[in-house]
């Protein structure tokens, strides 16, 4: 066999068999231990914002314009699972004095050296074809997957992290962009803070007509936006905390990971959405409709590989008398303290969601609907 054979062998079969295999550990491991693992994100999280503030305090720092979630492809490499999360000023990378945490993210990277002693061992029996150079660029490779389980954290951290007083109280530009990625390289945004006040009726006036807009990360807390009509309109890691969307329609929208916390939602219609990792979390939403919504959270297959963008779909808390999931797909979803009352899970799928034993009196479902179901007492 020639080497190019043997590689192509590697990254066509061997490769795609194997991975999920990793990743799915990798995965189980967060959802299990996600209050711990947030826990520590917090601390460090917070204990940087601490460290930027001091430096403000004497004179070292200006204001924060951009704080970066940052990854070293090469530490990672070397099994230092080490990655960084810097506080810049507005200039970004051209700000000279340098205000950092470390993070250890051994937790995630773990199993991406699992990966390679598994594919390290399966290059032996290439004898001489495949060259310790190809090993590094597969880890390089790999690498990205394992920092996007690593950025999901953090996007779930952020929500709680921003709304502390240790935050807060940090000099801000009025516009404050939170990112995660490779260092002075690829990043996605994963917050937007901005500070000015939202006017109500400018926003009202921004989102008629809306159908096929985008409001991407968009900050529409705390404003009353009764009856809106959104179609198809994209409002993925958007905030509506505490928002009144009191018999809104928010119908065929991508809402992956937006903030509905403690929201007025009563009579509100997701049907047809994408409310993948959206969180409800203490919000109302009485006689709300979710015909046909999209909101699994399941582990990725062979068959169905993927790197889900999101965290489990949340009703922590929220009220869901009367609201009515029909054909809906909640797989994974956490429904714990939430309230039922006349909630209807008609035809729905909900494999792994969360539920607290004593609520399961209170609910309807089928026993096939039963199975799989992570109860709590």
């Amino acid at each position: 066999m020639r080497r190019t054979e043997a590689l192509n062998k590697l990254h066509e079969e061997w490769i795609p068999h194997n991975r999920p295999i990793f990743i799915g550990d990798l995965h189980q491991s967060l959802e299990k231990d996600l209050e711990e693992l947030h826990k520590k994100a917090l601390h460090v999280f917070t204990e940087g914002c601490s460290k930027a503030l001091h430096m403000q305090a004497i004179g070292r720092k200006g204001k924060i314009g951009h704080i970066h979630i940052t990854f070293f492809r090469n530490r990672i490499i070397r099994k230092d699972f080490r990655c960084r999360i810097y506080w810049y000023e507005q200039d970004l990378y051209a700000d000279l004095v340098e205000c950092y945490m470390e993070y250890d993210a051994s937790w995630a990277f773990q199993h991406l050296m699992k990966f390679h002693a598994s594919i390290l061992q399966e290059s032996k029996k290439y004898i001489g074809k495949i060259l310790e150079a190809d090993l590094t660029l597969i880890m390089r490779q790999e690498a990205s997957l394992y920092m996007n389980y690593i950025t999901n954290l953090f996007r779930h951290v952020i929500k709680v992290a921003v709304e502390q007083d240790i935050f807060l109280q940090l000099d801000k530009e009025e516009e404050l962009y939170i990112r995660s990625g490779e260092h002075k390289d690829y990043n996605e945004l994963i917050y937007k803070y901005e500070s000015r006040l939202v006017d109500t009726e400018d926003i009202k006036q921004r989102l008629i007509p809306n159908e096929h807009d985008e409001y991407i990360h968009g900050n529409f807390r705390n404003i009353d936006l009764q009856e809106m009509y959104f179609k198809l309109v994209n409002l993925c890691y958007a905030y509506f905390t505490n928002t009144n969307l009191t018999s809104s329609l928010l119908v065929g929208c991508p809402l992956i990971g937006t903030d509905f916390r403690n929201a007025q939602l009563t009579k509100a219609n997701f049907g047809h959405s994408l409310i993948h990792g959206a969180d409800f979390g203490g919000a109302d939403l009485t006689e709300a409709q979710f015909e046909e919504v999209q909101a699994s959270y399941v582990m990725p297959t062979i068959e169905e590989f993927h790197i889900p963008p999101f965290m489990p779909t949340r009703f922590v808390g929220a009220n869901l008398t009367n609201a009515v999931f029909v054909n809906a797909d909640l797989r994974g979803a956490d429904f714990r303290g939430a309230i039922f009352h006349g909630t209807s899970f008609s035809e729905s799928r909900l494999d792994g969601a969360h539920f607290c034993e004593q609520d399961l009196k209170l609910i309807q479902l089928s026993p096939e609907q039963r199975k799989g179901l992570k109860i709590y007492s």
